[in-house]
């Protein structure tokens, strides 16, 4: 006990507060980056505190580990390695890039952000550890001139040393008693008994009483009475017990000692228990670290609703302005169809807005790496009969999150998402991907010739897939004057969407999209007009008879069960040509 307190008191000393010694940061560094789990304490917290002498302004934040090690990868930055109160902190420079691909206080993952000329920021250390990162506030600085520390709250391991020096002094002492008493009872001096005189008198019949003084040894005298065969009386210590009394009382001197014992053992129960019971103190306390990769939260409380509506403000934005910086927020396939329908309204004098949602859900595995992705269902606010599902990836924590494809379903067919308790959906189950491939062809080939009889997925001739058909008719009629209407279609393949699912209270839920060319060759006597939607997308005004159009078909495959069906709500004109 005395080895731990002095331990402790070396450590921690006899302030509220222990710190340790200030260090430069290496010139040209762009931030200092502390791994929370690296300090070796618990039951407390540290406050990490830094200052530049050139008054530069600058920036503290904490984040998932995932996510600054992305931004911060192949960037200059002091790297704190081992932290030890009171010594000086271990760190080591690690060269590289000025700055980070983008501006690094800015992005929407930090949990906490702060910046001045001086900074601080304090951290528990038995709640999740986080990256701390340390950088400056303004574009194209760096910190030079920058000075950091950390401190620790050790309050209460003074009165508990103190506590712990007192229960060593008692424990010493009870010891000490117990051992002496022990030392001093282990020889017994042997008890001393007296031993009958022996002297000649008692070899012959020596002078005595006369006659009639007593009944003699044949006179019926007692065997057991107090005469011997001389006629003298014995003494009491020479007197022996009778036979069946030979057993003596307890002697109070073991009782007291087994009292004593019970006492001791008590304490020694008690103290046990309560230092056995200082790891749930809180106050510092050594701590071995854990350290383990991050994973990233799936979707943090809140997200997923923020990320729709600066979505759909940022794509109105975009529409309003023609569509600049569309591929900001938008990926492929998704940005395919939208500058598509930008062009169709313009021709079409109408105004493009997108939907505002009123109820929002997310769900992704949880993250370990980047790229990432998630799903997003919003039901539109005025139609609440459609829910739309986005599939969202983000390939760096330097880049914002985009839409990749975007499509409709029944708001009543809405699966259920079974998130744990950090937010993740588990990925389809197994197989799950092998029957997207498979959709993926059916619906090929039923855009292509209209026959779904053997296809696994339901669904294929409604909606979307039933319009598109009907459309072709149309096209393919004897009032059309076309001479004929090829068609070929395929899977999109510039996205994995198999990669890409999530499982549901009764099955799984994934995406996809199919392309398709329309051939459509025109007499050389017939001027056709195709109408406003093929004019609008037109890439080239080429003289000739053979016209070929690009559709895109999104929908939404969903499994309940041994069930699988694939919901498409619409489909899209992309580009014409005339070859």
């Amino acid at each position: 006990m005395a080895v731990l307190v002095i331990s402790a008191l070396s450590v921690v000393g006899t302030d509220e507060v222990t710190e340790t010694k200030d260090f430069t940061v290496k010139d040209g560094a762009h931030a200092v980056v502390l791994d929370e789990a690296i300090v070796p304490y618990s039951g407390t917290n540290v406050t990490v505190e830094a200052a530049n002498a050139d008054g530069k302004k600058l920036f503290v934040g904490t984040a998932n580990g995932v996510d600054t090690d992305s931004i911060l990868d192949g960037v200059a930055q002091e790297q704190i390695s081992n932290v030890e109160f009171p010594n000086t902190v271990e760190h080591r420079f690690i060269p590289g890039d000025d700055a980070p691909e983008a501006t690094l206080t800015d992005r929407d993952w930090w949990t906490s952000k702060d910046t001045g000329e001086k900074v601080a920021k304090t951290f528990d250390l038995d709640a999740d550890p986080q990256v701390l990162v340390i950088a400056a506030a303004d574009e194209g600085e760096n910190l030079d001139g920058t000075t950091v520390s950390l401190k620790m709250r050790v309050e209460g391991v003074l009165a508990l040393s103190l506590v712990g020096i007192a229960l060593g002094i008692i424990l010493t002492g009870f010891g000490a008693y117990f051992f002496l008493r022990w030392f001093n009872g282990r020889i017994r001096p042997e008890k001393k008994r007296s031993v009958a005189r022996k002297t000649g008198r008692g070899r012959g019949r020596g002078p005595g009483p006369g006659p009639g003084a007593g009944p003699g040894p044949g006179a019926g005298a007692d065997p057991n009475g107090p005469m011997t065969n001389t006629g003298r009386v014995r003494s009491s210590r020479l007197v022996k017990n009778p036979g069946g009394a030979t057993a003596q009382p307890p002697r109070r001197a073991n009782s007291r000692g087994r009292r004593s014992l019970r006492i001791v053992t008590a304490a020694s129960l008690t103290t046990g228990l309560a230092l056995s019971g200082c790891t749930a103190l809180p106050v510092a306390q050594p701590h071995s670290p854990d350290i383990t990769p991050y994973e990233r939260a799936a979707m943090r409380p809140g997200e997923a609703g923020e990320f729709m509506t600066g979505y759909t403000e940022s794509l109105d934005e975009i529409l309003n302005d023609g569509g600049k910086d569309l591929e900001k927020i938008q990926g492929e396939p998704l940005i395919d169809r939208t500058r598509a329908q930008m062009q169709i309204a313009k021709k079409a004098k109408q105004k493009l807005r997108a939907p505002n949602f009123s109820e929002v859900v997310a769900g992704s595995p949880s993250f370990t790496e980047y790229p990432m992705w998630f799903y997003a269902f919003g039901t539109a606010k005025g139609d609440a009969k459609l829910t739309q599902v986005q599939l969202a990836t983000r390939e760096s924590a330097s880049t914002e999150p985009i839409v990749r494809t975007a499509s409709y379903i029944p708001s009543d067919q809405m699966p259920t998402l079974m998130a744990d308790g950090k937010g993740a959906v588990k990925p389809g189950p197994e197989g799950f991907d092998k029957e997207m491939t498979a959709t993926a062809d059916q619906v090929s080939k039923f855009l292509a010739d209209g026959k779904a009889d053997a296809a696994d997925a339901d669904g294929l001739k409604e909606g979307g897939f039933k319009d598109f058909r009907g459309y072709l008719g149309d096209l393919r009629g004897k009032d059309s004057g076309f001479d004929k209407v090829d068609i070929s279609c395929k899977p999109y393949e510039k996205l994995d969407f198999t990669s890409m699912t999530l499982s549901t209270e009764h099955g799984a839920i994934g995406m996809g999209e199919v392309r398709c060319t329309l051939t459509i060759e025109i007499p050389d006597d017939y001027s056709v007009d195709l109408g406003d939607t093929i004019e609008a997308v037109k890439t080239n005004d080429k003289d000739g008879n053979t016209v070929k159009v690009d559709t895109a078909h999104p929908y939404v495959l969903m499994k309940t069960g041994d069930e699988l069906s694939a919901v498409a709500t619409d489909w899209n004109v992309l580009s014409s040509r005339i070859e």
